[in-house]
């Protein structure tokens, strides 16, 4: 993800590449770098000393240790936006200290070609110009909804996890297409259009999602059947029990790494 916003900065023009420096220990990904012409810094506290804006984008698992790290390389005139799952302003600002402006953001997968779904919340010391430098950096990458930090368990579970509830519904097309012996070229080309067509209609005319599956719809057609089957199935239910799990496993993981930190 580190990557997908660096390349979507630079794609959208937001700043210049020679504005930019990177971290990361991987040489691999080091080397990444270089190749988008940021510079690389030498460790994580240098890098903060040489930056207005981190963006910390590292395994939860992880964040204590850079957190640390950087703590006494920033000051109140910095800005830390962290994409970290699970890890609350709360506990940044804490770690860090000395009113430190902190933006969570949580964005999604499809950011990395610059069709993504970031969702901003900010800690106690950031004000309403952070929240725009931040906007400003993962409007880049797509669509940019401030929430209050609340609704981040739930943002977890339905835009940060739901791009893999889309390919799962994909992965049952493709089943059913190859089950009805459709040339696979043309069964990934049939599900791939139509669901990223449904998705546009949805979103140019704004209607309501029932509104646009009842147009579809005929009474004693082929969808009706479909549907028929999906009722005994219990597939809503078992979409929304499961979204509803993802938000409270985001809830006790949260829970899990505050214990360990």
């Amino acid at each position: 993800m580190g990557s997908a916003i660096l390349g979507g900065v630079l794609e959208a023009r937001v700043v210049g590449a020679s504005r930019l420096s990177g971290f990361d220990p991987a040489p691999g990904r080091a080397a990444a770098l270089r190749t988008l012409h940021v510079r690389s810094a030498a460790s994580n506290a240098a890098l903060a000393r040489a930056s207005d804006v981190v963006v910390l984008a590292v395994k939860p698992q992880v964040m204590s240790s850079v957190l640390h790290e950087i703590a006494p390389a920033l000051t109140p005139r910095h800005l830390v936006i962290s994409i970290a799952a699970g890890i609350s302003t709360r506990r940044i600002e804490h770690e860090l200290g000395r009113g430190i402006p902190v933006v969570r953001v949580m964005p999604n997968t499809p950011a990395q070609i610059c069709q993504g779904m970031s969702v901003m919340c900010r800690g106690r010391a950031a004000r309403a110009g952070h929240v725009a430098a931040a906007a400003a950096i993962f409007s880049a990458l797509g669509e940019v909804l401030v929430l209050p930090e609340r609704f981040f368990h739930a943002v977890t579970a339905v835009s940060g996890s739901g791009p893999a509830y889309v390919f799962f519904f994909m992965e049952g097309m493709v089943e059913a297409g190859r089950r009805l012996r459709v040339p696979p070229r043309a069964l990934r080309r049939l599900v791939l259009t139509t669901v990223l067509g449904s998705a546009r209609l949805a979103h140019a005319t704004g209607e309501a999602l029932a509104a646009l599956r009842a147009r579809v719809t005929s009474k004693g057609g082929t969808t009706e059947a479909a549907f028929r089957v999906f009722d005994r199935a219990k597939v809503r239910q078992g979409i929304v029990a499961g979204i509803v799990a993802a938000a409270r496993r985001s809830s006790r993981l949260a829970r899990s790494v505050d214990r360990c930190s």
